[in-house]
């Protein structure tokens, strides 16, 4: 008897050292069965995604870009609608592959922003945001993806240069104003645009130990409130970055958690948050610069991110290409795609080899695909 009780406890000390920590700690599995759309952050040129559709949607499995560059909130209105052909064409042909969820990123950064108390000169911002608003709606774009990160000056932080003389309550009902007016200015054309909001700003600041300026973002709720004030349709997905380069389950669901967390103890309408809002975080399996295509974490490391993440974002989850590391042109292309002083974005790098194991990573997202197709 004396025998058996020992071997018992060795068989459940056994257990317990080989059960993984993720279980212990009460984090979810990974489950197969939430599939949420694969969005690919990029500035890939609109020309190029239109000739290679069928390849990004059928071998790959995006469902949809944030698209850099087509739209900014200072590009006047015949800039804006010169891309409408191609961006129809993307998203009327891209539906058949399964991407059907593409969105124009402007990020409020790029170049200073005129100061929140400036009447005059957001009167012309928020009427180039209506031009966005109906470039959009007019091409079959999804929606937004609003990049609130400071660039080139700062936006939410008090103690920041260009705010030092201003009343801070002031400041605070004015960045509150100006989010609301972008997202009126966005619904007035397009009632169910769907707005993306990049990064996580509140996380930074109220968890000051999660980021390297969490100062930056100090008043970033206000903005976002400011916008959930107005009730769109569609609510608002805010695309987390801190899971950038984490792979660990563990690690994942505390960071998505808190970020839930931060979002429902501080936003103005939490039953707003929780019925319509939610988290999409994000990846950066490849791309170490612009100019290095080659992985930063092993497909084995980006299959268990992946997995969690999909598992935890209820609509989407996005992936940041930096540079082009995701694809790769051929010479012929870069010169196609730039005849007669066309532009695009970092030419000298689109035409540089990728990883090795790209084929892996496709591979990876391609099962979401598989999943939301139920096969």
């Amino acid at each position: 008897m004396f025998i058996r009780k020992i071997f018992s406890l060795f068989i459940l000390c056994f257990f317990i050292c080989i059960i993984p920590r993720q279980f212990l700690l009460g984090s979810p599995k990974q489950s197969q069965t939430n599939s949420p759309k694969v969005l690919l952050f990029s500035a890939i040129d609109t020309d190029y995604l239109a000739d290679t559709l069928s390849d990004w949607g059928e071998n790959i499995g995006i469902n949809g870009f944030m698209l850099a560059y087509v739209a900014d909130w200072w590009t006047p209105k015949k800039q804006i609608f010169k891309d409408i052909e191609v961006l129809t064409k993307i998203n009327k042909e891209g539906a058949a592959y399964g991407i059907d969820s593409n969105f124009i990123k402007v990020a409020i950064g790029y170049r200073e922003l005129p100061n929140w108390t400036d009447d005059k000169a957001w009167a012309v911002v928020l009427n180039n945001f209506r031009n966005i608003a109906d470039l959009i709606k007019q091409s079959g774009t999804k929606g937004i993806a609003l990049d609130t990160e400071p660039y080139k000056a700062s936006l939410f932080d008090t103690k920041a240069e260009r705010f030092k003389s201003m009343n801070r309550d002031i400041l605070k009902a004015k960045i509150y104003q100006r989010g609301k007016e972008i997202m009126q200015s966005l619904t007035g054309v397009f009632p169910d645009i769907e707005v993306i909001i990049l990064p996580e700003g509140a996380f930074y600041w109220f968890n000051p130990g999660e980021g390297t300026m969490p100062y930056a973002y100090e008043l970033w709720i206000d903005f976002f409130n400011g916008m959930a004030s107005v009730k769109n349709n569609k609510g608002i997905v805010v695309a987390g970055e801190c899971t950038y380069s984490n792979t660990r389950v563990d690690s994942i669901t505390w960071l998505y958690n808190t970020i839930n967390k931060t979002m429902k103890q501080h936003v103005e309408d939490p039953v707003f948050w929780k019925e319509r809002c939610s988290v999409a975080l994000g990846m950066w399996p490849l791309g170490k610069s612009y100019s290095d295509k080659s992985a930063r974490y092993s497909p084995v490391k980006f299959k268990e991110q992946f997995l969690q993440t999909t598992a935890l974002s209820p609509k989407y989850v996005w992936i940041y290409a930096c540079g082009a590391p995701w694809w790769q042109m051929k010479k012929a292309e870069v010169k196609k795609y730039t005849a007669n002083g066309r532009w695009i974005w970092e030419k000298k790098n689109q035409a540089l080899p990728m990883d090795p194991a790209i084929k892996e990573y496709y591979a990876v997202v391609k099962q979401n695909k598989i999943r939301l197709n139920g096969k």
